[in-house]
C-alpha cells in the first residue's frame, strides 16, 4: 500500500479501507502498529467520511495505551502529523461551503485537540466556544459543537458548571443535549462521579439519563467507575427509566477491557439479566470480550513502538 496506490482509490474505498483495516485489528488478523502505520498514508486525505472512519480507529488506539506518558506522546505526535496538514488546509469557514467541509473540520479540531493533545488546537477552541457564549450565531454550529466536546475533555472543575448551567438552562433543546452529554467526558474522577449522581437526580428527564450515565460507562479514564455507580444502583436505575433504555445505557460497558472489568460485568449479568433485550445483552458481553483480546494482543507491542 502506497500513497499513490490510495489517490487512485475512489472515496468509498478508502472509506472501506480504513475501517475494514481497524475491523481487521478487532478480529486479530492486522496489529494495531500496522493500522498506526497504515494511516500515515492517509495525510492527503480530505474527505469527511474517510475521516470519520480514522477518528474511530484513532480513539481505538488512544484506549490501549492508558496513561503511558511515552506512549501516548508517540501517539499524539503520530496524530498530529496525520491531522495538522488537513485542518491546516480547510481554514476558516466560508460564506457557502458545502456542509460536509464544515463538518470535516469540526471533526478534525476534534481529533487534533484530544487525540492529538495540540495546545494550538485547544486554543482555538476555546476561542470559538467564548465566541459563541457571546454570540451563537457568530461561530459555525459545527465549530461549535467541536469546541464543546474539546473543553469538555480537557477542561477543569470551572468548565464543567459552566457547561452544566448550559444543560440545565439553555436556549435550546439541542443547546442543552449537546451540554448534558459532555458532562460525561470530563477528565477527572469526581466530575464524573457527580455526572452519574446528576443522572439520577430530578434535573435529568428519565429520557436523557440513561444516555448520560452510558457516556460517563464510555469515559476513557473513569468508566470504570461510572460503571461501579450503575451497578450498585441497578434497582433504582430499572424502576425509574424507560425499559427500552436499560440495554442502550450499558452498551459501552464493551469499552470495559481490562481483567479485572471483564470478570466484573461478566459475574454481574450473570445474575441480573436484561429480560427485554436478552440478545442484545448477549452481544455486548461477547463485544467487551473480544475487546479484551485486542487489549491482551496489542498493548505491549503498541506501548513499546510508539515510545520509542
Amino acid at each position: 500500500l502506497t500513497s499513490e496506490v490510495l489517490a487512485a482509490m475512489s472515496t468509498l474505498e478508502r472509506y472501506n479501507l480504513v475501517d475494514d483495516a481497524w475491523n481487521a485489528v478487532v478480529a486479530g488478523t492486522l496489529e494495531a502498529t500496522e493500522y498506526m502505520q497504515m494511516l500515515e498514508h492517509f495525510r492527503g486525505e480530505d474527505q469527511f467520511g474517510v475521516w470519520q472512519s480514522i477518528a474511530i480507529g484513532l480513539r481505538g488506539v488512544r484506549r490501549l495505551l492508558d496513561e503511558d506518558e511515552a506512549a501516548v506522546a508517540g501517539f499524539r505526535a503520530q496524530v498530529i502529523a496525520l491531522v495538522g496538514p488537513a485542518l491546516e488546509a480547510l481554514g476558516e469557514p466560508t460564506a457557502g461551503e458545502p456542509d460536509l467541509t464544515a463538518k470535516l473540520r469540526g471533526l478534525l479540531l476534534r481529533v487534533m485537540a484530544i487525540q492529538g493533545g495540540d495546545a494550538d488546537a485547544r486554543r482555538r477552541a476555546r476561542e470559538y466556544y467564548a465566541e459563541w457564549e457571546r454570540d451563537p450565531a457568530s461561530v459555525d454550529a459545527e465549530l461549535a459543537s467541536a469546541a464543546t466536546a474539546v473543553i469538555a475533555a480537557t477542561g477543569n472543575a470551572e468548565d464543567y458548571e459552566r457547561m452544566l448551567q448550559r444543560a440545565l438552562h439553555g436556549a435550546t433543546p439541542q443547546e442543552q443535549l449537546r451540554h448534558l452529554y459532555s458532562l460525561a467526558e470530563f477528565d477527572d474522577a469526581a466530575l464524573v462521579a457527580r455526572t452519574c449522581e446528576l443522572a439520577l437526580s430530578g434535573d435529568v428527564k428519565t429520557q436523557n439519563a440513561p444516555f448520560l450515565l452510558r457516556g460517563c460507562i464510555g469515559n476513557r479514564r473513569f468508566g470504570s467507575e461510572a460503571w461501579a455507580f450503575v451497578r450498585q444502583h441497578w434497582s433504582e436505575i430499572n424502576d425509574r427509566f424507560p425499559r427500552n433504555t436499560i440495554v442502550r445505557m450499558i452498551e459501552t460497558v464493551t469499552l470495559l477491557d481490562r481483567p479485572s472489568e471483564v470478570a466484573d460485568v461478566q459475574g454481574f449479568f450473570s445474575e441480573h439479566g436484561i429480560p427485554q433485550a436478552a440478545k442484545t445483552l448477549e452481544q455486548h458481553l461477547e463485544r467487551q470480550r473480544v475487546n479484551a483480546k485486542v487489549r491482551e494482543r496489542n498493548e505491549g507491542q503498541l506501548k513499546a513502538t510508539l515510545a520509542g
